[in-house]
């Protein structure tokens, strides 16, 4: 009997056995058998016979990491931590989407050995229900924490392997991500309930960072058991509403807050935890004691504000202290400083803007910054995401609400955010995300300049400068009948395209600046750039746009160990493994192959060669393309 045979026959042998081991001294081995079990039961998958991972096209895999963008820059340093902590002792790092999609892998070697040769590569997919019992698939199917120890995979290919993996929760509690590290060095459990420790709170810390940047602008709370909190990696996030109201938390806040029978979210700070306002103005911890816990709560210092009662005297920095960030959006492209000074002069005069464009490309930055240079600068600049807003908050979210107006509403009520705009600017990000019944209480407000809060009676007067965003093509949405008419041409004014960083003329020099600034925020004042990191970053398509060359940038700074950035500070997929003129070259020839999906043609005109120089110095450097799966 095969080695293979033996592994698949250990497999079915122990189906209907996980309930009995459960009582058991290896713990570890129910959840293996009950994983098993679902592969054979509920997937249909045979052991003696599982397919080679699909691995997504490089098409396919753009779209995958653009979806996930805001994320896989957040979790970049941890990964880069995580690897360098674990490359010793020949482990790989990556990251997978909310499918099993890998979209950021970290390997000392990423198209050789046994990694390669079992699929564990950046495009691969390894949900469980495709691939059976594996680190990665059997954390997302069960939510949970898991180390998958060599003979516990499904799949016999994977048995030298241990996984130990750990999810990233997003918004309302859903999986998005799983980190994982896998090696395929001999391991046995007690050795990864170590490293799964590691991995456990390096997820919590990029979950907690997702968190925040998911509710920029809102009131963050950090919720810890340890009244120190120094340790990220242990703590818990709440995001409030500017009544004080829990619109969102991290899955252990609604585990261990909840109330039976009650749902934390909606619900008020103050009768679920009994803190009060103070927490909103002081740097100390506040002891909460819930269920029988008791927790520690403090207010996220990068966004401290008075966010219980935003009124018109909260005065924002004036518009020259912006320039510099208006100067860095605009560069020294002339059609659009030409489109910008234009705008500025419509948000004066109260006309309404619509920008559009692609994701990452500077939306939110810009429409701030006309805030910021416009005669309403001296009122606050409220944002909404219409489509972040849960569905069941959203309209008292952005119309306010009487006290007692539903249950669970707070017994101070809320302004709503459209009345916190009031004598400012009121910027809707995703205005195409808008659900159709919202569209009509909204173009309400912008054609009589008033509404009615939920539960009230009477009106509310409001006027602020108006700013909309989508990347959607908001008259494709009329054509399909899912946004308004009468409301597009109500907020679009004036349109402005805002254009993708790899179609910008000032390509250059933005991103020059942006590492420069950042660099200076790093504590560099002087910093230098290698020209071989410019060639790189230029050769590159930027697909998150503006905000991915702002995480690129922020990374290097971050990294750099001298006042020179060089390759060695750029995350993945920039870094090159080695230093020199050879590593160079390869890190821009790959990068331009795979930018043109190995359109060699395509390639050659972008590096400006001819394409028999560019067969030449491929089959130097040894490049292979990578095989999509059918």
């Amino acid at each position: 009997m095969t080695a293979t045979t033996n592994h698949s026959h250990t497999v079915i042998s122990a189906l209907g056995q996980s309930a009995r081991l459960q009582g058991t001294n290896q713990p570890h081995l129910s959840r293996v058998v009950a994983s098993w079990e679902r592969c054979v039961e509920q997937y249909g998958l045979d052991p003696y016979k599982v397919a080679f991972p699909t691995v997504v096209t490089q098409t396919e895999l753009k779209s995958y990491q653009e979806r996930v963008e805001d994320l896989i820059a957040v979790a970049m340093p941890e990964v880069e931590r995580l690897f360098t902590r674990f490359v010793a002792h020949d482990y790989i790092v990556s990251l997978t989407d909310g499918r099993g999609v890998t979209v950021l892998f970290r390997s000392q070697n990423p198209s050789a050995g046994k990694c390669a040769d079992s699929g564990l590569i950046l495009g691969a997919v390894w949900s469980e229900e495709l691939q059976g019992t594996n680190g990665i698939g059997t954390c997302l199917a069960e939510a949970k924490p898991v180390s998958i120890v060599m003979d516990n995979h499904f799949d016999e290919r994977l048995v030298d392997f241990s996984c130990t993996v750990a999810p990233i929760f997003g918004g309302g509690g859903k999986v998005a991500a799983a980190l994982n590290v896998s090696t395929a060095r001999p391991s046995d459990h007690s050795v990864q309930s170590i490293v799964s420790e590691v991995v456990r709170r390096a997820a919590r810390r990029i979950e907690n960072r997702f968190f925040s940047r998911c509710h920029t602008g809102r009131d963050l709370l950090r919720v810890s058991q340890y009244e120190d909190f120094s340790d990220v990696g242990v703590e818990m996030r709440m995001a409030l509403d500017s009544s004080g109201r829990i619109v969102d938390a991290t899955p252990d806040v609604l585990r261990f807050l909840s109330r039976k029978n009650a749902s934390l979210i909606g619900q008020s700070l103050f009768d679920v935890t009994g803190a009060g306002r103070n927490v909103f103005s002081s740097a100390e911890s506040a002891a909460i004691e819930v269920n029988g816990n008791r927790f520690f709560i403090r207010l996220a210092e990068s966004d401290k504000r008075p966010a219980l009662a935003v009124t018109s005297s909260r005065v924002l920095p004036k518009a020259a202290a912006q320039a510099p960030d208006m100067k860095l959006l605009v560069g020294d492209d002339p059609a659009m400083a030409l489109q910008i000074g234009r705008m500025q002069k419509l948000v004066d005069r109260r006309l309404p803007v619509l920008l559009q464009g692609e994701t990452g490309s500077g939306k939110t930055a810009l429409a701030k910054a006309l805030h910021q240079a416009s005669a309403w600068s001296k009122g606050p600049f409220v944002s909404i995401n219409c489509a972040a807003i849960p569905p069941e908050l959203i309209e008292s979210e952005l119309f306010g609400y009487r006290p007692g107006a539903f249950t669970g509403a707070s017994k101070q009520g809320s302004k709503g955010r459209i009345a916190e705009a009031d004598g400012g600017t009121l910027f809707l990000d995703e205005i195409g995300d808008m659900p159709l019944a919202l569209q009509t209480r909204l173009l309400q407000v912008l054609s009589d300049g008033e509404f009615v809060a939920v539960g009230a009676t009477e009106h509310t007067k409001v006027q602020f400068s108006l700013i909309s965003a989508s990347l959607h093509d908001i008259p494709k949405l009329v054509e399909e009948g899912r946004f308004r008419q009468d409301l597009f041409y109500r907020l679009s004014g004036a349109t402005l395209s805002v254009p993708p960083l790899r179609a910008r003329t000032d390509r250059h020099l933005l991103i020059e600046r942006f590492l420069l600034r950042e660099a200076a925020e790093a504590g560099i004042p002087d910093a230098r750039i290698e020209p071989a990191v410019l060639k790189v970053l230029l050769a590159y398509q930027w697909p998150g746009n503006i905000r991915e060359l702002k995480h690129v940038a922020r990374f290097a700074a971050t990294l750099a160990e001298t006042a020179t950035i060089s390759l060695r500070d750029l995350p993945p997929p920039f870094k090159s493994e080695g230093t020199g003129t050879v590593s160079d070259e390869r890190q821009i020839i790959e990068l331009a192959l795979q930018q043109s999906g190995w359109n060699v043609k395509l390639a050659a005109q972008r590096l400006g060669i001819s394409r028999a120089t560019l067969h030449r110095r491929i089959s130097a450097l040894g490049l292979i393309r990578m095989a999509s799966a059918p």
